[in-house]
Order: C-alpha cells, then sequence, then structure tokens
C-alpha cells in the first residue's frame, strides 16, 4: 500500500515567504538578469582610470616624450595657464585646491590642531611611572 505524503513534507519542499517553488527558482549556472552587465564588462571608473593611463607621444621641440594621458591633460592645461586662459587657469586652480596643494600647514585654523600632543617626561622614573613599572622591574 502506497501513503500518499498529504501533511508530512520535508524541509526542503517548503514553499511560502523567501521559500519559491523548486521549479521556478534560479537555475545554478544561469544569472537572474540575463539581459544586464556581461561579465568581464568594464563599468565608466573602470574605463576612465584605463584611459588616463594610457601612454602617449608628444612633441616637446624637437623632442619627442612618451607620457600618461593624465600627464598630457594637465600639461596642456599648464601651458594653457600661462598664455592667460581663463578656464585653464580655473583648471589648474581646482586641481591644486583638491590635491590639498593651497592648504596653509602653519595655520591652525585651516589645518587644524593635533589631537594629541605628547607630554615629555622629566627622566627614566617618570616615563616608567606612568606604565606603573619601576626600573628594577626593567
Amino acid at each position: 500500500m502506497n501513503k500518499i505524503n498529504s501533511g508530512a513534507s520535508d524541509a526542503s519542499s517548503e514553499v511560502g515567504y523567501g521559500k519559491p517553488p523548486r521549479a521556478t527558482r534560479f537555475q545554478k549556472g544561469h544569472s537572474g538578469n540575463p539581459k544586464g552587465r556581461q561579465r568581464g564588462d568594464e563599468n565608466l571608473l573602470a574605463v576612465f582610470k584605463r584611459m588616463a593611463s594610457k601612454r602617449i607621444k608628444i612633441k616637446e621641440g624637437e623632442k619627442w616624450r612618451t607620457i600618461t594621458m593624465a600627464d598630457a591633460i594637465i600639461l596642456r592645461n599648464y601651458n594653457a595657464a600661462l598664455k592667460k586662459d581663463q578656464i585653464a587657469m580655473g583648471n589648474i586652480i581646482r586641481l591644486a585646491e583638491e590635491s590639498g596643494e593651497l592648504i596653509d600647514c602653519s595655520n591652525p585654523k585651516q589645518v587644524g590642531k593635533p589631537l594629541m600632543v605628547p607630554n615629555k617626561a622629566k627622566n627614566i622614573y617618570e616615563f616608567l611611572a606612568r606604565f606603573g613599572r619601576t626600573p628594577e622591574t626593567e
């Protein structure tokens, strides 16, 4: 006599919230978003980094130099700023601000006060006392 499993079900075949039927679950090895980004495709940041690190040849006077594209763009902005191009000057100033070149390190209002200033010990006994030790224990 065959029993029909009507009421008792094992834990793997439960259906409910967060437990869809086995037939409709994602199959192993198949994407849940088949029309999505393909494996190996680059995102915008990866493309930008690849292009910025690409090496190009530029001519300076009679000589050719090979530099990265990012260096070439900065060099061109510097040269244009020296020729009084207002947009290039703005680009150079903004780049200097972003890199922290325009911060006055001697002004505590811009830099901030140090988080911790150590107090110098007058002698070895005072130094060891801070840590609960004596010269005899060392």
